[in-house]
């Protein structure tokens, strides 16, 4: 086995392995690295593993000098999922191994791999968050009635109050869907991505990033930003305002969603990661009909005492999530565009 450090003449054999790696995940193409790079500039240290000249196993990973939390090795920053893809036992720990090498030439102080399965890599892990999937219907008009009575009748009645022409979907909406995401992240007392980051992605994955808007008379209420991987959509930032929750727009939006992906052909709705302390959007989900899913975030600790947390969860954070809400837009976007930097 052999384990050497990405170079630009693999991209096209390290996406096509993603692809067909059952594990694989759109946060594992080299699309989403182009995107934290060009965004953020983070390095990246990406590695491959290879078995009689044949690619037998991938990790994406990324450095990050963090004036929080020192420097660190990621994969994948600002993603629900990463780690290491391979084919056998054998290529998993031979890039293991070499990322621990990285770690410890870097000073890193610790290394995350963000896996969505189990494993025999025996790291610790941090048992925080769950992910949610589910199959779609065959039909976009068995999509509503797939879902749990309750939710069924909010969707129903956030139609009835927005119409039946309150959804947009197209590439144009990308802005309008950051703005409405940054008011959203500001009300949960959380810095916002940049800018730069979501036209990034839009850039790399074209048709494949869908923007998804619900408006009440033209004006916007709430949006989603969506990647579709395989049979499968992922919707990935959201923003919903005020007055929109009161009017079921995100009831509205998820369904219009779901309804999208089966007309595009799609299998699995993935309605990504949530924290299980952050009871909102993990009872949102559980009500669509989704189950929760533990996800296996490992760690090598490096230099680190012990296991990080630079979640929101972190009580450590909680005065700075009361300042933050307080605080005006203007100032948020910009900021959390830039604390964002420093926590992957």
């Amino acid at each position: 086995m052999n384990v050497r450090t990405y170079t630009e003449g693999d991209a096209e054999t390290w996406d096509a392995y993603v692809r067909g790696h059952p594990s694989g995940t759109v946060f594992h193409l080299l699309a989403w690295s182009d995107a934290v790079r060009r965004a953020y500039g983070h390095r990246a240290v990406h590695l491959t593993a290879w078995s009689d000249g044949r690619l037998a196993g991938v990790l994406p990973l990324f450095e990050i000098k963090s004036l929080l939390a020192g420097r660190l090795l990621i994969s994948v920053p600002y993603a629900t999922y990463g780690g290491i893809l391979a084919d056998s036992d054998e290529a998993a720990r031979a890039l293991l191994e070499a990322a621990k090498d990285i770690s410890r030439a870097f000073g890193a102080k610790y290394l995350e791999l963000r896996h969505r399965e189990t494993n025999n890599l025996d790291l610790p892990e941090i048992d925080r968050y769950d992910t949610f999937r589910k199959m779609l219907p065959e039909g976009p008009e068995e999509v509503l009635p797939s879902l749990p009575r309750k939710t069924r009748a909010a969707a129903r009645n956030g139609i009835k109050v927005l119409g039946e022409n309150a959804v947009e979907i197209g590439p144009e909406w990308l802005d309008t869907i950051y703005n409405l995401y940054c008011v959203t992240l500001r009300r949960l007392g959380s810095p916002n991505y940049s800018r730069r980051f979501f036209r990034a992605l839009r850039a790399r994955y074209g048709d494949d990033c869908v923007c998804l808007v619900v408006r009440d008379n033209g004006r916007p209420l709430a949006g989603v930003v969506s990647f579709v991987f395989r049979d499968e959509i992922v919707p990935s930032f959201s923003g919903c305002l005020d007055e929109g929750m009161a009017r079921r727009a995100n009831n509205v939006m998820y369904l219009r969603l779901m309804e999208y992906a089966v007309e595009r052909g799609l299998r699995w709705f993935d309605f990504n990661r949530t924290r299980r302390d952050n009871l909102g959007p993990y009872n949102f989900k559980r009500y669509h009909g989704f189950e929760p899913v533990p996800l296996h975030y490992q760690f090598y600790l490096n230099g680190a005492a012990r296991m990080p947390n630079l979640s929101p969860s972190n009580p450590g954070y909680a005065l700075a999530g009361r300042v933050w809400r307080r605080l005006p837009l203007w100032l948020t976007r910009p900021a959390g565009a830039r604390i964002t930097k420093w926590v992957p």
